[in-house]
């Protein structure tokens, strides 16, 4: 009960200090001031359970929260990822696993939810790591249509493949993208699993804009870590 008590305090904690850095928003959605967050402020719509069938599948890496399904993970609060073509910076996101066996990753699950603009889909892919704690070479794309709407709860985009080759100890990266000139406007939902820890997550963003909104990290990828992460899970075989 104490740590439960803890790990709200602590979200609530997070929330407040991150809805005080919001810039301007409408329709109850705003951004960061950087723009890398996207936070719906008029609350979650009701959740829907998990429908995920996983047997027969070793997890690789799974931080959604099976146990709550009405809560799988945050409705409202997420990392932005946009296209060039929405009139800001271009954001994309990535999180970083590392299996502990050797194997084929086979399904990957996503949190992801759409917002605005006439592009409708995003893109997932399945990267190695650069060598420097950055995503690296892409090993496979998919196309994410379809997304439900940013701060309903709690389905998944579902992506499956016949095999891609893992090694343990090694680390690798899930991506969101855009196409080029894409104006999506979509959000990566935050994990709400791993609230009570306080080692760093690997994570990373990436943000281009010719008007320079990003200064330094224009048109790379940034590492960083921190908590709580973004929602996925990695399954294999």
């Amino acid at each position: 009960m104490k740590k439960t008590l803890i790990g709200l305090m602590r979200c609530l904690t997070v929330l407040a200090f991150t809805l005080t850095a919001m810039a301007a928003g409408k329709d109850g959605v705003v951004l960061s001031k950087d723009g890398r967050q996207t936070i719906k402020t008029d609350g979650p719509s009701k959740g829907q359970p998990y429908l995920g069938n996983n047997a027969g599948l070793t997890v690789i890496f799974d931080n959604l929260a099976h146990k709550y399904p009405d809560g799988l993970y945050w409705c409202c609060a997420g990392g932005t990822v946009e296209g060039s073509g929405g009139g800001g910076p271009e954001w994309w996101q990535a999180a970083a696993f590392t299996p502990s066996t050797t194997l084929n990753v086979t399904k990957i699950e996503i949190a992801v939810g759409y917002l605005a603009g006439t592009y409708t889909h995003v893109f997932l892919s399945l990267n190695n790591d650069d060598g420097t704690g950055r995503p690296g070479i892409m090993l496979k794309k998919w196309k994410v249509s379809g997304m439900p709407n940013f701060g309903s709860c709690c389905t998944v985009e579902t992506k499956t493949s016949a095999g891609i080759p893992v090694t343990a100890g090694t680390q690798y990266w899930v991506v969101l993208s855009t196409e080029n000139k894409s104006d999506v406007w979509s959000a990566w939902n935050t994990d709400d699993t791993r609230q009570l820890l306080t080692e760093g997550i690997p994570q990373a963003y990436y943000c281009h804009s010719t008007a320079g909104d990003c200064g330094s990290a224009n048109g790379v990828w940034t590492p960083y870590q921190g908590y709580p992460g973004s929602a996925f899970a990695v399954f294999g075989k």
